[in-house]
């Protein structure tokens, strides 16, 4: 049998022994009714906000005050002469907002801190605004002109859709840590508890452990990634209900799902998943007890990357957008961000690509060292030198 007949094998064995559709069904079905929860929840919750709070106001000629306040709250006037009831008012009842102003200040007294208290600033700066247009005798369009923004024509040569793209950026970036996480922990599965169950050395007696360890990591990578399209394709169709109930196209959620971007993005995705896992794989051939070893939280090592990367995004053009969209280990993500976000020339992106997958080839291989020597160990976990060392003398 040859090396991509046993690789084939090995792959397909990892990929149906995690993945099953009965799971998948039932994890979006939790998926869909939490969503359907979040939004009615969220409905509940923006109703409770939108209906008008109570305020007691106490001021000679309030009505400019009143009329504005009246857009959120329902309001109550009281003489200036019963502020100190007022207040008693509240302290007895737990509960009550009074307002009132000292010369040009405003006093607010309350039991406790409105709910919608910058939406009472807000309110009170429209008020001191229009006072201060009465004495200085200025009308609603001086007002206008004064705070309006200069007047500016644009016209840009390369165009692009950062604002969209964005968005597309973020989603794959989440799929890569998500993925990435997910393959971890089937990884201490496969491997981890292959060791302590002392399987692996039946195995790699009539398997290579290159053949072992890439079926795991290309298996492994295609479970994962199949429960990832689940919620890619998941997302879409919450796109389009989304749109439907905005009253948008729902042709414009094309602009979001750009054909070279996407296809781009899932060629670096699938490779850097690839890379992580093939990382991850011999970090996981090294424990020999999940419970207790100290190398689990190397699992949080991608997402350090994935979000470092995200600074493409604030300036695609400088050094360090350059470097991070070249480094292997963020090139994953920030090239495709580079990519969509500003002028890059082909032979960048291939050389970026390319780069990325010399280092995977590499790592794979580092991977199946790494795994042919720890069968070999037993009792106490080696540490990073030792393993360095039965690597070199391999």
């Amino acid at each position: 049998m040859n090396y991509f007949r046993q690789l084939l094998t090995v792959t397909l064995w990892e990929y149906k022994r995690f993945y099953k559709i009965k799971n998948e069904l039932l994890g979006i079905a939790v998926l869909l009714g939490m969503g359907v929860i979040g939004y009615y929840g969220g409905s509940l919750a923006v109703g409770a906000i939108a209906e008008k709070g109570d305020i007691t106001i106490a001021m000679d000629q309030p009505e400019k005050l009143e009329e504005i306040l009246a857009d959120g709250y329902v309001v109550t006037k009281v003489p200036v002469t019963d502020i100190d009831a007022e207040i008693e008012k509240i302290n007895t009842r737990q509960e009550g907002t009074l307002l009132w102003k000292e010369d040009e200040t405003f006093v607010l007294h309350a039991w406790k801190e409105p709910a919608r208290m910058n939406k009472l600033r807000e309110y009170l700066g429209k008020y001191h605004q229009h006072l201060t247009m009465e004495r200085k005798d200025l009308s609603q369009s001086d007002m206008d002109e004064l705070m309006g923004d200069a007047p500016l024509k644009t016209r840009y040569e390369y165009v692009h859709r950062q604002e969209k793209t964005r968005l597309v950026a973020f989603f794959f970036a989440g799929i890569m840590v998500m993925t990435v996480f997910i393959s971890f922990a089937y990884q201490f599965t496969a491997i981890t508890g292959e060791k302590q169950l002392r399987i692996t050395e039946q195995i790699v007696s009539a398997i290579k452990p290159q053949v072992w360890m890439d079926g795991k990591i290309l298996g492994i990578t295609l479970t994962s990634l199949s429960s990832m399209i689940s919620y890619f394709l998941l997302s879409i169709i919450g796109g389009i209900v989304l749109f439907i109930f905005t009253d948008r196209p729902v042709s414009s959620i094309g602009d979001y799902l750009y054909p070279g971007a996407m296809v781009l993005y899932f060629l670096f995705t699938f490779a850097g998943i690839l890379l992580w896992n093939s990382m991850l794989a011999a970090v996981a051939s090294i424990i020999t007890d999940p419970n207790n070893s100290g190398k689990g939280g190397l699992m949080m090592l991608p997402s350090l990357f994935v979000l470092g990367s995200l600074l493409v995004l604030l300036n695609p053009d400088n050094g360090t957008s350059v470097f991070l969209s070249w480094f292997p280990l963020t090139s994953a993500t920030a090239m495709p961000m580079r990519w969509l976000s500003t002028p890059v020339a082909w032979w960048e992106v291939a050389g970026s690509f390319a780069l990325l997958a010399i280092t995977l080839y590499f790592t794979r291989k580092l991977a199946a060292k790494i795994f042919r020597v720890s069968i070999l160990i037993s009792g106490k976990e080696p540490g990073w030198g030792e393993v360095i060392k039965l690597v070199r003398n391999s």
